[in-house]
């Protein structure tokens, strides 16, 4: 989405080509230098200090860190100066938060903090006023992510498992054992890091996968008869929007700012650690063939809600609130 945002505007890339050498910050200044902010690292203070120098020298501009748990602390201390603004996005749903965000002086500085998910506010409204704290979720690239040409070229008897983080293992697992016990020809991909490998265990109808290719990752949401997210907590998830847009039809957690992104209409919403409920919705939803072309059709509409122009007209909202 940055990208396609940048498109809309007059606005420049900022990358980072290498971290601060060692040889620059030693071990023990790195420390020092990123106390509060555990994620802080050498290639962060590289990316304030390119910042930096544009602030000095530009005059006017929004500079935004994408990803300000890791990226941002002391950049702050040059907002406003030549009515340059600084905002920030943060991506941690809020107990997270509060380990990789363990000094707030720096929040203090923004311009503007833009949150992915609703229950992030509460963590930020102690901090700043409301006035500085925005929602602007995530987008989703519509166009890339499609569904199939027809809903019964999808393979009613494969359900999909995307991503890491957030994950409920133990629940996935007793979703995995009772739906093959109840309906053995159920097979179930995932698709996750190799060390969530050994939380998922081993099951004769489960295949593990890692690191493939995006375009074979859209050919699954595009296959699976059914998406399956147990999750203890969310903001914005990259995998249920991309399902989504593929008109994958999902049975997912109704934890934290999931319901940002989902509504009942699009989705089978379950408690959390609930493996039995979860696992009854996704096998009445497998037989009923009917009932998972409509949750499709849903799921898509639901997806194009934050196509990547929508998501780009929400950060505008931001920019020209603190312009």
């Amino acid at each position: 989405m940055p990208e396609f945002a940048a498109s809309l505007y007059p606005s420049e890339t900022i990358a980072v080509d290498k971290p601060l050498s060692r040889r620059i910050i030693r071990e023990r200044m790195l420390w020092k230098l990123a106390a509060g902010t555990p994620g802080y690292t050498r290639a962060a203070m590289a990316a304030e200090l390119k910042v930096a120098r544009k602030i000095l020298a530009e005059a006017g501009c929004i500079y935004h860190f994408l990803y300000g748990e890791t990226t941002y602390h002391y950049a702050g201390k040059l907002n406003n100066f030549r009515q340059n603004r600084i905002v920030a996005t943060f991506h941690l749903p809020p107990a997270q938060l509060k380990h990789a965000v363990q000094v707030d002086w720096h929040l203090r500085q923004l311009s503007a903090v833009v949150c992915v998910g609703r229950n992030q506010q509460n963590f930020f409204s102690g901090i700043l006023p409301p006035d500085r704290i925005f929602f602007a979720p995530l987008g989703v690239d519509t166009q890339y992510f499609t569904p199939p040409d027809s809903f019964e070229s999808r393979d009613k008897n494969l359900c999909l498992i995307v991503g890491s983080n957030y994950r409920d293992y133990p629940t996935l697992r007793g979703v995995i054992e009772l739906m093959a016990y109840l309906r053995p020809e159920t097979q179930f991909v995932a698709v996750t890091s190799p060390k969530n490998f050994e939380l998922l265990g081993k099951h004769p109808n489960l295949s593990l996968q890692t690191g493939i290719p995006e375009a074979e990752l859209r050919d699954l949401y595009r296959s699976a008869a059914l998406m399956i997210m147990p999750l203890f907590d969310a903001t914005a998830n990259n995998a249920i929007l991309e399902g989504l847009a593929c008109g994958t039809p999902l049975v997912v957690s109704d934890a934290g700012a999931i319901r940002d992104y989902v509504s009942p209409e699009s989705a089978l919403l379950i408690p959390p650690y609930n493996a039995r409920a979860m696992a009854e919705a996704a096998l009445d939803i497998l037989n009923a063939p009917q009932e998972r072309q409509k949750l499709a059709q849903e799921a898509r509409q639901q997806a194009l809600k934050f196509s990547w122009p929508a998501a780009a007209e929400q950060l505008r909202a931001v920019y020209q609130a603190v312009s």
